[in-house]
Protein backbone atom coordinates (compact mmCIF):
# COMPACT_ATOMS: atom_id res chain seq x y z
CA UNK A 1 0.00 0.00 0.00
CA UNK A 2 1.26 3.25 -0.97
CA UNK A 3 2.38 6.21 1.48
CA UNK A 4 -0.25 8.58 2.12
CA UNK A 5 0.79 11.62 3.62
CA UNK A 6 -1.49 13.91 4.71
CA UNK A 7 -0.52 18.44 4.91
CA UNK A 8 -2.57 20.97 6.67
CA UNK A 9 -1.31 23.46 3.99
CA UNK A 10 -0.01 23.23 0.28
CA UNK A 11 2.97 25.09 2.01
CA UNK A 12 4.01 22.30 4.57
CA UNK A 13 3.15 19.68 1.55
CA UNK A 14 5.66 21.40 -0.80
CA UNK A 15 8.23 21.80 2.47
CA UNK A 16 7.99 18.11 2.84
CA UNK A 17 8.46 16.87 -0.54
CA UNK A 18 11.13 19.02 -1.34
CA UNK A 19 13.24 17.99 1.64
CA UNK A 20 12.37 14.62 0.48
CA UNK A 21 13.27 15.06 -2.84
CA UNK A 22 16.82 16.46 -1.45
CA UNK A 23 18.13 13.37 0.38
CA UNK A 24 17.07 11.16 -2.26
CA UNK A 25 18.80 12.90 -4.76
CA UNK A 26 21.96 13.54 -2.14
CA UNK A 27 22.03 9.61 -1.18
CA UNK A 28 21.82 8.40 -4.76
CA UNK A 29 25.26 11.60 -5.50
CA UNK A 30 26.85 10.27 -2.72
CA UNK A 31 26.41 6.47 -3.32
CA UNK A 32 27.13 6.92 -7.33
CA UNK A 33 28.22 10.33 -7.80
CA UNK A 34 25.29 10.83 -9.93
CA UNK A 35 21.57 11.22 -9.76
CA UNK A 36 18.74 10.35 -12.43
CA UNK A 37 15.63 12.28 -11.37
CA UNK A 38 12.57 12.48 -13.86
CA UNK A 39 9.90 14.93 -13.30
CA UNK A 40 6.31 15.67 -14.13
CA UNK A 41 5.10 19.14 -16.01
CA UNK A 42 1.42 20.68 -14.98
CA UNK A 43 1.01 23.43 -12.14
CA UNK A 44 0.90 21.33 -8.77
CA UNK A 45 4.89 20.89 -8.87
CA UNK A 46 5.70 24.66 -9.69
CA UNK A 47 6.65 25.55 -6.16
CA UNK A 48 8.57 22.16 -5.62
CA UNK A 49 10.59 22.95 -8.77
CA UNK A 50 11.16 26.56 -7.46
CA UNK A 51 12.60 25.51 -4.45
CA UNK A 52 14.82 22.81 -5.72
CA UNK A 53 16.17 25.19 -8.96
CA UNK A 54 18.08 27.00 -6.05
CA UNK A 55 19.36 23.91 -3.36
CA UNK A 56 23.09 23.78 -2.91
CA UNK A 57 23.25 20.39 -4.82
CA UNK A 58 25.75 18.72 -7.29
CA UNK A 59 23.79 19.21 -10.33
CA UNK A 60 26.32 19.35 -12.61
CA UNK A 61 25.68 15.02 -11.67
CA UNK A 62 22.00 15.18 -11.88
CA UNK A 63 20.27 13.56 -14.57
CA UNK A 64 16.98 15.12 -15.34
CA UNK A 65 14.48 13.55 -17.66
CA UNK A 66 10.72 14.04 -17.97
CA UNK A 67 7.65 11.56 -17.25
CA UNK A 68 5.89 12.86 -19.90
CA UNK A 69 5.78 14.93 -22.92
CA UNK A 70 2.94 16.35 -24.94
CA UNK A 71 4.15 15.39 -28.84
CA UNK A 72 4.84 19.45 -29.41
CA UNK A 73 7.54 21.56 -30.17
CA UNK A 74 9.19 23.10 -27.29
CA UNK A 75 8.38 26.68 -27.81
CA UNK A 76 4.56 25.38 -27.88
CA UNK A 77 2.81 26.88 -24.43
CA UNK A 78 1.93 22.99 -23.62
CA UNK A 79 5.51 22.07 -23.55
CA UNK A 80 6.62 19.91 -20.39
CA UNK A 81 10.10 21.12 -21.79
CA UNK A 82 9.95 24.57 -22.04
CA UNK A 83 7.82 24.68 -18.15
CA UNK A 84 10.74 22.83 -17.40
CA UNK A 85 13.01 25.15 -19.08
CA UNK A 86 11.22 28.03 -16.85
CA UNK A 87 10.74 26.93 -13.44
CA UNK A 88 13.49 23.71 -12.57
CA UNK A 89 16.11 24.32 -15.11
CA UNK A 90 17.14 27.50 -13.53
CA UNK A 91 19.42 29.28 -10.78
CA UNK A 92 21.79 26.86 -9.86
CA UNK A 93 19.68 23.28 -11.51
CA UNK A 94 20.30 24.77 -14.74
CA UNK A 95 23.27 22.66 -14.54
CA UNK A 96 21.56 19.58 -14.43
CA UNK A 97 22.02 17.46 -17.28
CA UNK A 98 18.13 17.23 -18.95
CA UNK A 99 17.18 14.84 -21.51
CA UNK A 100 13.73 16.04 -23.53
CA UNK A 101 11.51 13.47 -24.72
CA UNK A 102 10.19 15.30 -27.66
CA UNK A 103 12.36 14.55 -30.97
CA UNK A 104 12.03 15.26 -34.69
CA UNK A 105 8.88 13.99 -36.63
CA UNK A 106 5.68 14.25 -36.80
CA UNK A 107 4.74 10.72 -35.45
CA UNK A 108 5.47 10.01 -31.69
CA UNK A 109 4.70 6.15 -32.60
CA UNK A 110 7.88 6.02 -35.01
CA UNK A 111 9.72 8.20 -32.56
CA UNK A 112 9.48 5.87 -29.74
CA UNK A 113 11.97 3.44 -30.40
CA UNK A 114 14.68 6.51 -30.59
CA UNK A 115 13.47 8.02 -27.11
CA UNK A 116 13.21 4.86 -25.78
CA UNK A 117 16.85 4.46 -26.19
CA UNK A 118 17.59 7.65 -24.53
CA UNK A 119 15.70 7.09 -21.74
CA UNK A 120 17.17 3.05 -21.20
CA UNK A 121 20.77 5.19 -20.07
CA UNK A 122 18.54 6.90 -17.24
CA UNK A 123 16.70 3.40 -16.27
CA UNK A 124 16.17 2.95 -13.52
CA UNK A 125 15.90 6.37 -12.09
CA UNK A 126 16.74 7.16 -8.69
CA UNK A 127 13.04 8.95 -8.28
CA UNK A 128 10.36 9.68 -9.99
CA UNK A 129 7.54 12.61 -9.60
CA UNK A 130 4.68 11.95 -10.58
CA UNK A 131 1.36 13.93 -10.98
CA UNK A 132 -2.56 13.03 -11.02
CA UNK A 133 -5.37 14.25 -13.96
CA UNK A 134 -9.30 14.49 -12.93
CA UNK A 135 -9.66 11.20 -15.15
CA UNK A 136 -7.25 9.11 -13.47
CA UNK A 137 -4.22 9.14 -15.73
CA UNK A 138 -1.05 9.82 -14.90
CA UNK A 139 2.05 10.62 -16.54
CA UNK A 140 0.48 9.90 -20.08
CA UNK A 141 -1.22 6.75 -19.12
CA UNK A 142 -4.97 8.22 -19.62
CA UNK A 143 -7.70 5.76 -19.42
CA UNK A 144 -8.60 3.61 -22.62
CA UNK A 145 -5.96 5.28 -24.85
CA UNK A 146 -4.13 3.48 -27.78
CA UNK A 147 -1.10 2.08 -26.71
CA UNK A 148 -2.02 2.15 -22.57
CA UNK A 149 -1.50 -1.91 -22.62
CA UNK A 150 1.68 -1.60 -23.76
CA UNK A 151 2.48 1.10 -21.53
CA UNK A 152 1.30 -0.65 -18.47
CA UNK A 153 3.22 -3.92 -18.23
CA UNK A 154 4.83 -3.89 -15.10
CA UNK A 155 7.47 -6.20 -15.90
CA UNK A 156 7.88 -4.51 -19.44
CA UNK A 157 11.72 -3.74 -20.49
CA UNK A 158 10.36 -0.59 -22.47
CA UNK A 159 11.37 2.93 -20.92
CA UNK A 160 9.16 5.06 -22.58
CA UNK A 161 6.36 4.13 -24.96
CA UNK A 162 3.96 6.45 -27.47
CA UNK A 163 0.48 6.95 -26.25
CA UNK A 164 -2.85 8.45 -28.16
CA UNK A 165 -5.41 9.33 -25.67
CA UNK A 166 -8.71 10.12 -26.07
CA UNK A 167 -9.30 13.94 -26.77
CA UNK A 168 -10.54 15.26 -23.37
CA UNK A 169 -10.95 18.46 -21.57
CA UNK A 170 -7.82 17.03 -19.83
CA UNK A 171 -6.21 16.32 -22.66
CA UNK A 172 -6.74 19.07 -24.93
CA UNK A 173 -6.10 18.90 -28.46
CA UNK A 174 -2.63 17.05 -27.43
CA UNK A 175 -3.29 13.71 -27.51
CA UNK A 176 -0.08 12.43 -28.88
CA UNK A 177 2.27 11.53 -26.04
CA UNK A 178 5.60 10.04 -25.15
CA UNK A 179 5.49 8.27 -21.56
CA UNK A 180 7.18 6.40 -18.77
CA UNK A 181 6.16 2.77 -18.35
CA UNK A 182 4.95 1.18 -15.56
CA UNK A 183 8.07 -0.88 -16.25
CA UNK A 184 9.83 1.99 -15.69
CA UNK A 185 8.34 3.33 -11.93
CA UNK A 186 8.20 0.00 -10.86
CA UNK A 187 12.17 -0.14 -11.54
CA UNK A 188 12.92 3.03 -9.90
CA UNK A 189 14.16 3.62 -6.57
CA UNK A 190 11.01 5.66 -5.10
CA UNK A 191 8.06 6.81 -6.62
CA UNK A 192 6.52 10.29 -5.31
CA UNK A 193 2.62 11.56 -6.23
CA UNK A 194 1.90 14.68 -5.65
CA UNK A 195 -1.78 16.13 -6.01
CA UNK A 196 -4.39 18.73 -4.33
CA UNK A 197 -7.07 19.46 -3.35
CA UNK A 198 -10.27 17.27 -2.05
CA UNK A 199 -11.49 16.57 -5.38
CA UNK A 200 -8.04 14.89 -6.74
CA UNK A 201 -8.05 13.01 -3.41
CA UNK A 202 -11.67 11.70 -4.26
CA UNK A 203 -10.68 11.00 -7.41
CA UNK A 204 -7.02 8.65 -5.56
CA UNK A 205 -9.25 7.29 -2.89
CA UNK A 206 -11.51 5.84 -5.97
CA UNK A 207 -8.82 4.80 -8.52
CA UNK A 208 -7.30 2.57 -5.43
CA UNK A 209 -10.22 0.54 -5.05
CA UNK A 210 -9.74 -3.11 -5.99
CA UNK A 211 -12.32 -2.86 -8.84
CA UNK A 212 -10.79 0.12 -10.71
CA UNK A 213 -9.16 0.15 -13.59
CA UNK A 214 -8.07 3.78 -13.62
CA UNK A 215 -3.79 3.84 -14.50
CA UNK A 216 -3.40 5.55 -11.41
CA UNK A 217 -4.61 2.74 -9.17
CA UNK A 218 -3.22 0.14 -11.15
CA UNK A 219 0.15 2.38 -11.09
CA UNK A 220 -0.58 2.39 -6.85
CA UNK A 221 -1.32 -1.20 -6.44
CA UNK A 222 1.79 -1.81 -9.09
CA UNK A 223 4.17 0.33 -6.77
CA UNK A 224 2.78 -0.44 -3.44
CA UNK A 225 4.70 1.24 -0.48
CA UNK A 226 7.50 2.89 -2.45
CA UNK A 227 4.74 5.05 -3.82
CA UNK A 228 4.89 8.25 -1.32
CA UNK A 229 1.75 10.64 -2.18
CA UNK A 230 1.80 13.73 -1.14
CA UNK A 231 -1.68 15.12 -0.71
CA UNK A 232 -3.37 18.74 0.76
CA UNK A 233 -5.80 20.41 0.18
Amino acid sequence: MANFLSFDSREAMVAAITADTRARLEAALGERGEARWAVSGGSTPAPLFAAMADADLGWQNVKVALVDERWVEADHARSNTAFLRRTLLTGKAADAAFTPMKVPGDDPFAAASQVDAAYKALDPFDLVLLGMGPDGHTASLFPAAEGLEAAMQPDGAATVRAIRANRSEVTGDEVLRLTLTLGALTRAGAVQLMITGDDKKAVYDAATDPSSNLPIGRVARALGDRLSVYWAA
